[in-house]
C-alpha cells in the first residue's frame, strides 16, 4: 500500500511539474475519484471546478476502476494492491462523507491563506535587465481591506526596477505575480495562493490617507525602514486573477471579487494553540472523532494540521500511509469558547461508540505494552 501510495504521488508531482496547476487539478481528480482514500482521495475538493473534473471522469470508469485496484482506465499503476470487499464499502462511505463534508468555500479560504501568511512571498515581475524573462525575489508584504497586496521597495532592488521600467511604458504599473504558501508550509500537501496582477507606486498622499505604512508594521513591527527616503509603497492595485491549491486536488482558479468579498476566517487567529494542545494531550480524542464521524476503521494516528469556523482538516495514519481528511463541525464556531465546546461535544459522542471504544481501548493496551518493553 504504501508503495502504491508513493507511486501515484510522484505520478502527480511529475505531471504538476509539466503541465501546471490546472493539469494537475485534473489529473488529482481523476486519480482520487479511481483511487479511493488510501491514496490522497482523502484530499477530495469541494470546489466546483474539481467536482465537475472529477464527476466527468467518474461517468467514464466503473466501481472497479474508482475503488478497486488495478482498473483499466487512465494511468495504470503496478502493484497495486487488490481491496477486498470490506475495504471497497469503507473507502466508497468515506468518499461520499468528504464529498459533503462542510469546508470553507475557496475564497475564503484564499483570503484567509493570505490574510495569516508570515507576510513574506514570492514576486515575479518582468526583468528590466533580460528583456522578456520573469525575475523572482522573495519580498515583504501586507494587505489592505480587500485583500490586496502592497509592499514597500528600496530604490536598489531589481525588483522596483522592473516595476520603475514597467511605468514608463503602461500606465497601469507593471504585470506581477505575487506566490504566497500558507503559515507552515512544508510541501505539496500544504496550501499556496498565487495573486496576478497590475503593481505600481502609491502616491504619498494615498499612503497617509489610507494608512498603508500603519498597516505594513502591524504584519512587520521591525521594519524601521519604511521612513527611509529611498522606500517607496507600491501595490497591486488591480488584481486580474488568482491560482489556488489548497493541497492535493483542492486547486483551481478563484474569481478576483470574489476573493475580495471574502472574509478572513476568525477561527484560524488562534488555531495554533489548539491544534498543539489537542496533538499533544488529546491526540486519542482525534482518532476517537475520525473513526466515529467519517467511517474510518484502524486508524493508527491522527492529527489536527489545520481549523477554521466550520472544521478541522486532520492528518490521518492508517495501514502504514499518511493523508488529509476533513472533519466538519456539526455547527459552524463563532469564537474559541465554541471551538472548545464542540470539541468536547463531538469527544464525548466519539467515545460513545462501542466499536470506537474498544479500539481506543486496543490502541492504549497496546502503548502501554511497548512503553514497558521500551
Amino acid at each position: 500500500e504504501g508503495r502504491f501510495f508513493l507511486g501515484v504521488l510522484g505520478m502527480m508531482q511529475r505531471v504538476a511539474a509539466v503541465l501546471g496547476v490546472t493539469a494537475l487539478a485534473r489529473t488529482e481528480a481523476l486519480m482520487l475519484s479511481r483511487c479511493g482514500v488510501l491514496c490522497p482521495a482523502a484530499f477530495s475538493s469541494s470546489g466546483r471546478t474539481m467536482r465537475t473534473i472529477a464527476a466527468a471522469e467518474k461517468d467514464n470508469s466503473d466501481k472497479e476502476e474508482r475503488l478497486g485496484a488495478g482498473g483499466r482506465g487512465g494511468h495504470a499503476v503496478r502493484n497495486q494492491p487488490e481491496l477486498s470487499e470490506e475495504e471497497k464499502i469503507v473507502q466508497t462511505a468515506v468518499m461520499e462523507h468528504q464529498r459533503s463534508a462542510a469546508r470553507l468555500s475557496q475564497a475564503e479560504d484564499a483570503r484567509s491563506l493570505v490574510g495569516y501568511s508570515t507576510g513574506y512571498a514570492v514576486l515575479s515581475t518582468l526583468s528590466s535587465a533580460l528583456d522578456g524573462y520573469p525575475s523572482g525575489a522573495l519580498v515583504g508584504f501586507a494587505h489592505d481591506e480587500r485583500g490586496l497586496p502592497f509592499f514597500c521597495f528600496s530604490a536598489m532592488s531589481s525588483h522596483t526596477k522592473d516595476l520603475v521600467a514597467a511605468e514608463r511604458s503602461c500606465e497601469s504599473g507593471g504585470k506581477a505575480a505575487l506566490c504566497v504558501t500558507a503559515k507552515g508550509f512544508e510541501g505539496a500537501a500544504d496550501g499556496r495562493v498565487t495573486l496576478i496582477g497590475d503593481v505600481s507606486r502609491v502616491k504619498k498622499e494615498q499612503v497617509e490617507e489610507q494608512g498603508l505604512r500603519e498597516l505594513y508594521r502591524q504584519k512587520h513591527p521591525n521594519a524601521f525602514w519604511v521612513d527611509f527616503g529611498d522606500f517607496t509603497f507600491y501595490r497591486m492595485h488591480e488584481l486580474k486573477a488568482i491560482n489556488f491549491v489548497g493541497g492535493f486536488a483542492r486547486a483551481g482558479s478563484i474569481d478576483p471579487e470574489a476573493y475580495m468579498n471574502a472574509v478572513i476566517d476568525p477561527i484560524q487567529a488562534f488555531a495554533a494553540p489548539v491544534m498543539s494542545h489537542m496533538n499533544d494531550d488529546h491526540s486519542s480524542s482525534t482518532t476517537a472523532m475520525v473513526m466515529h464521524y467519517i467511517g474510518l476503521p484502524q486508524v493508527e494516528k491522527a492529527e489536527l494540521v489545520q481549523l477554521d469556523r466550520l472544521g478541522f482538516m486532520v492528518q490521518v495514519t492508517r495501514l502504514g500511509q499518511t493523508f488529509k481528511l476533513r472533519l466538519p463541525f456539526p455547527r459552524p464556531a463563532g469564537d474559541r469558547k465554541d471551538v472548545k465546546t464542540l470539541i468536547v461535544e463531538m469527544t464525548r459522542a466519539a467515545l460513545g461508540n462501542p466499536e470506537v471504544q474498544a479500539y481506543m481501548q486496543q490502541l492504549e493496551a497496546k502503548e502501554e505494552e511497548a512503553a514497558t518493553t521500551a
